[in-house]
């Protein structure tokens, strides 16, 4: 199980010289790939346990679920705005047909 999400801000203590320092994205696939990191402090080899290493790949992206609703709602967003542009709605129940639809594919999607 490889999980792609990133931590802002994550941080790792070094046993060896005592140093807490933030980690980026290159440091953080070096640990999610099971290699060491060198601490910035002392140089020496940080690994990580299995139990972190597992809580480590739990870590996922919070807007994933969010992101489908979101490419549904500017597709339909742009879509009604074209066709209102166009002339093509001319029915108010077809926009409101497509603001429930918007607003029931947030639900169903935000519980995901």
């Amino acid at each position: 199980m490889t999980s792609s999400a990133n931590i802002i801000g994550m941080k790792v203590h070094c046993n060896a010289c005592e140093k807490e320092f933030p980690i980026g994205k290159k440091q953080q696939t070096l640990l999610r790939n099971k290699q060491s990191i060198k601490c910035n402090g002392c140089k020496s080899d940080l690994a990580m346990s299995a139990k972190e290493m597992q809580r480590f790949l739990g870590f996922e992206n919070p807007a994933k679920p969010i992101m489908l609703a979101v490419v549904i709602i500017s597709f339909m967003a742009v879509c009604v705005f074209v066709g209102n542009l166009l002339g093509l709605l001319k029915s108010d129940a077809l926009v409101l047909m497509a603001v429930v639809l918007l607003i029931g594919s947030n639900l169903v999607l935000g519980r995901r």
